[in-house]
């Protein structure tokens, strides 16, 4: 994947990922969602995250019966992470409450983009700088 030198100063984007990303990597080694979060180990995108976007992404993996296996193997993943702490986003929310903190961690990040396959947060299209976008969108605008 070739990535805009324009975005960040060291020529890497930033993401922040939902947690159906990292299920839907799981249930698909070739996705898109699976390659993005391959870039963010390789670090050829910076991930970003908050300490409850991280907790959500956890649990739900558990919940998933997800094999242990692949969630050890997403520790690569939160090592290369960059921690960052939301903000309120205002008057914008999403349908599905608990989805607040990806809006808020988006935009206290100043992150590039939001990936997600969640209708909902789709549906809001740009947070503050942030866009919100699917996956494969991601692959295909980044190359």
């Amino acid at each position: 994947m070739e990535y805009p030198s324009t975005i960040m100063p060291d020529n890497r984007i930033t993401v922040l990922l939902d947690t159906n990303v990292f299920i839907a990597g799981y249930w698909s080694p070739g996705s898109a969602s699976a390659r993005i979060i391959r870039a963010c180990v390789e670090g050829r995108i910076q991930a970003h995250y908050s300490p409850q976007v991280k907790a959500e992404a956890d649990k739900l993996l558990r919940t998933a019966k997800i094999p242990d296996a692949y969630i050890r193997s997403l520790e690569d993943f939160w090592a290369a992470a960059e921690e960052v702490q939301g903000v309120s986003a205002g008057p914008v929310r999403v349908e599905d409450p608990d989805d607040q903190k990806f809006l808020e961690a988006a935009l206290g990040g100043e992150t590039d983009f939001l990936v997600t396959n969640d209708r909902h947060l789709l549906r809001i299209g740009f947070i503050g700088r942030t866009e919100i976008l699917p996956p494969g969108r991601l692959v295909r605008l980044l190359g």
